[in-house]
């Protein structure tokens, strides 16, 4: 059975997780089109690639606690999606 998966996360200055634990999903990313500045995103294996606000970017069969993210306080990002497992 999947399970709906829909949540916001706040930026900080430095990478963080979009999960803290073990989450395997399909979701969307979408950069809030309210930032002011492009988010940095990563795998943390490789360079952080810039997003710019209002992108969105589909990932299949992901860990959540994989992705890191990270833009000045206050910028938001949102995850929509479901679990794959």
């Amino acid at each position: 059975m999947r399970n709906t998966i829909i949540f916001g996360v706040a930026m900080t200055d430095e990478l963080k997780p979009l999960a803290t634990q073990k989450t395997i999903a399909t979701f969307t990313l979408t950069a809030s089109h309210k930032n002011t500045q492009d988010l940095l995103l990563s795998d943390g294996k490789t360079d952080p690639i810039d997003v710019a606000p209002g992108t969105q970017y589909y990932f299949e069969r992901v860990n959540l606690a994989d992705i890191l993210v990270k833009s000045k306080a206050g910028e938001m990002v949102f995850v929509v999606g479901h679990s794959a497992e």
